[in-house]
């Protein structure tokens, strides 16, 4: 598989984290993955054959050619990627796409939703603009200049779009009552506004930023051993990573792991 990324021009970042491409010819092959607890808002405009995707076991389902995924509290979805993938995915702020749109994110929890209901008629224009681009460079300048446009009609930064950008670089290591601190919020205030804006409470977008950097991490090091993996991560013991499997994935780890190592997931 054939990846590209770069990261937006600095005036961006306060919006997007970074812009990916994979490219491959899987042919009659079929890959598939479990879409496991992770914390990610991405927009994915497949540029090839969509994905396809099993919601709670039922009938597969062709994805939305462009189409806004929201954070995973959860294991509801399978995705199953055959014939020709090229996929450009724009990896998100955790606050984001509250701050340019106004979406209440916790409906957006759990689900992958066509761009249009999300982003109204400027779906059209972003999914158009990186069409017609001819390759990975064009097509992030042309998401460059839809986001900036975005930006401008979009109110300032706040307390939460910092503090959950802290989250994300601490890997979730951090304390909720430093983050209100930070915040300049009432505790109150904070648990409230963050799970609107970012789609889970502080506390479980924490516990699903540690666990999907420990997935990723085993993934890049698939020889290093589970332990020292668990321990760097933040977890008290193997025990307690598996507790957390349960709790957000609803299987042990030997139960998705293999399948999970076919993931496409962002870099961040």
């Amino acid at each position: 598989m054939e990846v590209r990324r770069k990261i937006p021009h600095a005036a961006l970042r306060s919006v997007v984290r970074s812009f990916e491409e994979r490219y491959g010819v899987l042919g009659s092959d079929e890959l598939t993955w479990p879409l496991t607890a992770r914390p990610h808002q991405i927009i994915d405009i497949y540029l090839g054959d969509p994905f396809r995707l099993r919601i709670d076991g039922g009938p597969l389902q062709a994805a939305p050619e462009t189409v806004v995924v929201g954070p995973q509290g959860s294991r509801r979805i399978q995705l199953y990627a055959s014939g020709e993938v090229h996929i450009f995915n724009i990896l998100l702020q955790p606050a984001a796409l509250n701050r340019l749109v106004g979406v209440d994110m916790t409906s957006l929890v759990n689900e992958g939703i066509p761009a249009r209901d999300v982003l109204g008629k400027r779906a059209v224009l972003l999914s158009d603009a990186v069409r017609l681009a001819t390759d990975f460079d064009s097509r992030v300048a042309a998401a460059e200049r839809w986001f900036a446009m975005m930006q401008d009609d979009s109110p300032a930064q706040d307390g939460i779009d910092l503090t959950s950008r802290v989250l994300l670089e601490t890997r979730g290591r951090v304390r909720i009552d430093h983050l209100v601190k930070q915040s300049g919020l009432s505790a109150r205030q904070f648990q409230r506004r963050f799970t609107t804006q970012v789609g889970l409470s502080p506390k479980l977008y924490a516990r699903t930023v540690r666990f999907d950097a420990t997935l990723t991490a085993h993934r890049n090091e698939p020889a290093k051993p589970w332990t020292g993996i668990i321990h760097e991560a933040g977890y008290f013991d193997q025990a307690h990573f598996i507790r957390e499997c349960h709790a957000l994935v609803g299987v042990g780890p030997s139960h998705f792991v293999g399948d999970w190592d076919n993931i496409f997931s962002p870099d961040g």
